[in-house]
């Protein structure tokens, strides 16, 4: 089985507000999470697109494409990365968008509390770890099951080919023996013939000849 690289541990905080940014990479920082950080949703793309991320931690207004398009762009490209959703304009609408958008989690600004939403977020990757692995492995029985059909298929054809070859060398044999039967027959025929006329000869014949004849018909005997 080929060796699984290391999952990515860095976080991608993306909001446009500075001391957002710095707060939330601060309380990361303290948990011992690294962290990257933009202002916008294409320097996060742009960054996605050459660095793997265990989670996108994205603010839902940004100037440019919205949050919702960042969601919208690492659920279609990466199903491993998690994302959290946080904004200080929540409605029911937008909640649900993020979440068929792929959002593990949705938080409210001003935050109660950063190692709350630390937590929240390393809870966010674990669940993302954990779908993951389930997929590797549901894939590795998927290609073990692949692999043991076509095993079989392939015993059963060897196993069609060894009949077919046995029924072959069967028929071989027995249209074999038919024809040595016949030809014993045929020679046992020409044999009773051949000491019949051996034997008519010696009635006929002088007494020497006769003699020598009923020699030859018990050698042929």
């Amino acid at each position: 089985m080929a060796e699984v690289a290391p999952p990515p541990q860095t976080v991608l905080i993306v909001d446009d507000e500075q001391t957002i940014v710095t707060v939330l990479a601060a309380g990361f920082k303290k948990a011992g999470v690294p962290t990257k950080t933009a202002l916008t949703a294409e320097a996060a793309m742009a960054l996605l697109e050459t660095e793997q991320f265990a989670a996108v931690v994205t603010d839902k207004n940004l100037p440019g494409k919205s949050g919702l398009e960042l969601l919208r762009y690492v659920n279609e490209r990466l199903p491993d990365c998690a994302r959290v959703m946080i904004t200080g304009f929540v409605n029911t609408e937008s909640v649900l968008e993020a979440l068929k958008l792929g959002a593990d989690d949705y938080l409210l600004k001003p935050f109660e509390s950063i190692m709350l939403v630390v937590e929240r977020v390393k809870h966010a990757i674990e669940h993302r770890r954990v779908l993951a692995e389930r997929r590797r492995l549901s894939d590795a029985l998927h290609a073990m099951e692949k692999s043991l059909r076509k095993t079989e298929a392939e015993v059963f054809s060897s196993r069609t080919e060894l009949d077919l070859l046995q029924t072959v060398v069967d028929l071989r044999i027995e249209e074999a023996t038919e024809a040595l039967t016949t030809r014993v027959a045929e020679l046992e025929r020409q044999h009773t013939a051949l000491k019949a006329t051996l034997k008519e000869l010696a009635a006929i014949a002088d007494e020497k000849l006769k003699q020598r004849l009923l020699a030859e018909a018990e050698i042929l005997s």
